[in-house]
């Protein structure tokens, strides 16, 4: 007999259900479906969407109206997208191009390759009074000593180019060849629209998109958990330190406030980065935690007649749109239906039973609860051989029949082909279940 299952679901625990059930030959039933069989589940535990799924504002018509040339926003722990502005709008980054410098660092070190402590040699091209005009600075100069980790804290807060060149050549021995593994890394992430041509950001002829950018802070954070800790989140950097001068020049140290306001203004706010070049106007790539929910997302064209200006309206942009996902989504972590077995033909075994993968979290929009529907796909039957790993399936979670969120189903264990013989059994048993299926549908319900 064909059943419907319960999808439970924790926090905010609400799962009701209905079972259906085909009186019609039910122990013939069970071997003869063909193709997908849909099991319809009526469940309140949506999720809103992955990168490319339709964005909140088209569930909820008061989503904010957000002054930008471009914005797009997901929830971190379940790629849930919950809003987007012009997402595939093509703008220079400006200096969020230095957190993908800080990436391309973090592989080499976690390849081996470096060390976040090695001292870093200081080229002339990197020392502050050589930069170009109105350049963000560390205040690299000739004589210091500096570790690669000051680099990166010089890169986050103080959004340094002399960083930047300094890191350049000493992870790839010069600017060009440090850019080439920028865009390889963007291009291993799929992102056809992030490109840069020098690492600091001050190019109008880098580019990206807020989708493509929030795409990669998702993996950026993912693959780190302590980097906003250990990188983004402190308000001040002082540069250089008594061990970092040259004892010869004396130098002052001079305290720079990190220039992403958010983290003063907005309770939760923990990273990650500013940008700005005249090209793109203010940009922001920003970042909250409230009740165990992270939600990242990022800026592109705020505008601002000056700096003060577009430095408050970026952080105002960024507050209305973190109030928006805390306060209109909140995550369940859900169960889901045992898959049942699936007949297999032609193999060694005849049935396999798949699992369901995926994050067992969605994120629910607060009111629109009742209107979700989950739905479990199976195929009929399979036939050998069949690879471990095979998707043949997926659970799927909908709003007004818009699928937002899928759980792939597949095959924890190979199923190889089986003996001639078998094979041979198998093709004349299944010629006589189509036979009679066709004969045994045809029969009214009782």
């Amino acid at each position: 007999m064909f059943s419907s299952y319960p999808l439970c679901c924790s926090h905010s625990t609400y799962s009701p259900y209905r079972r259906y059930g085909f009186r019609r030959l039910a122990a013939l039933a069970r071997v003869v479906a063909v193709g997908f069989t849909v099991l319809v589940l009526t469940v309140v535990v949506p999720s809103v969407g992955a990168f490319d799924r339709s964005p909140a504002a088209e569930l909820y018509p008061d989503a904010p109206a957000v002054d930008a040339r471009a914005a797009y926003m997901i929830d971190l722990g379940t790629g849930a997208v919950l809003y987007e502005l012009n997402p595939d709008e093509v703008i220079p980054p400006a200096s969020l191009t230095k957190i993908v410098g800080m990436h391309v660092v973090f592989e080499a070190v976690e390849r081996g390759q470096v060390a976040l402590e090695d001292t870093v040699a200081i080229p002339e091209a990197a020392w502050a009074r050589n930069m170009p005009r109105y350049s963000s600075l560390m205040f690299l100069g000739p004589g210091q000593r500096v570790t690669l980790r000051e680099l990166l804290h010089g890169l986050a807060i103080a959004s340094g180019n002399d960083a930047a060149l300094a890191v350049a050549k000493h992870i790839a021995g010069g600017e060009r060849e440090f850019v080439a593994l920028m865009n390889a890394a963007m291009q291993d992430l799929g992102l056809d629209h992030t490109r840069f041509v020098e690492s600091s950001g001050l190019s109008s002829k880098n580019t990206t998109t807020a989708r493509e950018f929030t795409r990669f802070l998702y993996d950026y954070l993912q693959k780190r958990p302590g980097v906003l800790e250990q990188f983004h989140r402190d308000e001040t950097f002082s540069y250089p330190l008594e061990h970092n001068r040259d004892p010869e020049n004396g130098e002052p140290t001079i305290t720079q406030a990190n220039r992403n306001t958010l983290l003063r203004e907005y309770d939760g706010a923990d990273g990650i980065k500013t940008g700005y070049i005249p090209a793109s106007q203010y940009n922001l790539a920003f970042t909250a935690e409230r009740d165990g929910r992270r939600l990242i997302g990022v800026l592109l064209g705020v505008p601002g007649e000056n700096h003060a200006e577009g430095s408050a309206e970026r952080t105002r942009q960024a507050s209305l749109l973190l109030d928006y996902g805390f306060d209109r989504f909140t995550n369940l972590r859900v169960g889901y239906p045992e898959p049942r077995p699936v007949r297999v033909w032609f193999g060694t075994a005849s049935e396999v039973t798949p699992v369901v993968g995926g994050s067992d979290t969605v994120t629910v929009p607060v009111d629109r609860a009742d209107a979700i529907e989950g739905e479990l796909r199976l195929p009929g039957s399979l036939q050998a051989p069949v690879a471990a790993g095979a998707r043949v399936g997926e659970v799927r979670y909908s709003i007004d029949g818009r699928i937002l969120h899928t759980r792939p189903v597949s095959v924890p264990e190979s199923v190889p082909r089986g003996p001639w013989w078998r094979v041979v059994g198998h093709h004349i048993t299944r010629f006589f279940v189509r036979l009679l299926e066709r004969f045994a549908f045809t029969l009214p319900f009782r």
